[in-house]
């Protein structure tokens, strides 16, 4: 028997199109990692603008058009944004992709020391 209450939808959850993120201040880095499930590394795209480093995937399409009977998640885009810090070193930037988890290694810089001469 079909019962239409086990299906119901809890109005306290939302669909996110927003992977979580978790991130971890390392000896000399951060650690950023993405919870993006069903997307696959060819998807994603990462970008540094400036100070924003900028994570974003477009629609995955589906061929299939199922008859869903409940929906929780999505494969449609997302986009990203987080500022760094003026001490990331964004040439040194490594990223891993691994069983949907997409991890971005931000290393920092050594702040500079000038010297000034005395006149």
């Amino acid at each position: 028997p079909y019962y239409p209450s086990t299906f119901t939808r809890n109005p306290a959850s939302q669909v996110s199109n927003t992977p979580a993120a978790n991130i971890v201040r390392q000896e000399g880095s951060y650690e950023i990692k993405l919870a993006v499930p069903g997307f696959s590394k060819a998807d994603i795209k990462i970008e540094i603008n400036e100070d924003q480093l900028i994570i974003s995937a477009a629609e995955v399409k589906n061929e299939s058009d199922p008859n869903y009977v409940r929906r929780e998640f999505n494969l449609n885009g997302f986009r990203r944004t987080f500022r760094l810090h003026k001490n990331a070193n964004t040439n040194a930037m490594t990223a891993s992709f691994d069983q949907g988890i997409l991890t971005i290694v931000v290393p920092h810089r050594e702040p500079e020391t000038r010297k000034i001469e005395i006149l």
